[in-house]
């Protein structure tokens, strides 16, 4: 079993997927996924991919613009 304490020796379980909480907001202990996922209403992964595929649309427009 993983060691669920944060850095100042507590012992927080998120009270939504019971892994170890990273945060805690308003009384309610949270790990990092959820607390990404209640403010931004999207996964840490679904925001990485969006964000890469972002990246490429814009590398692929700057690459036509250089090449006119």
């Amino acid at each position: 079993m993983s060691d669920k304490t944060n850095i100042y020796g507590d012992y927080r379980i998120c009270c939504k997927c019971g892994m170890k909480a990273d945060v805690v907001e308003n009384g309610n202990d949270l790990c990092a996924e959820c607390y990404f996922k209640h403010h931004t209403n999207t996964t840490i992964k679904e925001y990485e991919r969006k964000n890469k595929d972002l990246d490429q649309e814009r590398f692929r427009i700057n690459y036509k613009k250089e090449k006119k």
